[in-house]
């Protein structure tokens, strides 16, 4: 896990839990050990599930922004119910680690 991942990580998790996440992983290149000044911080997530449409919109939205902020760096967040493509869901599951 990058060392930026790791030194925010207390702060990540909080952040997740309070818009609503509760299952999330790191993957990409902050996950791989392959991260450089210009690479972004790719995280899956699940939301929960009794989250109505405008909330779950909103904390998508303002989860991004809010991480973007932490760790000064461009943030990807994929919703994991939202994965159609086997192929990226085997590339993250192969890369991917624990945060909450």
């Amino acid at each position: 896990m990058n060392s930026i991942i790791e030194s925010h990580l207390s702060e990540i998790k909080d952040l997740m839990r309070s818009y609503g996440v509760i299952k999330a992983y790191l993957f990409g290149s902050a996950a791989i050990g392959d991260m450089h000044d210009d690479s972004d911080v790719d995280f899956m997530v699940r939301f929960n599930p009794e989250l109505n449409y405008t909330d779950y919109g909103n904390n998508y939205f303002q989860l991004i922004y809010a991480l973007q902020k932490l760790l000064k760096k461009d943030v990807d967040i994929v919703a994991e119910e939202t994965i159609t493509n086997p192929y990226l869901l085997q590339t993250i599951n192969s890369q991917k680690i624990t945060v909450l």
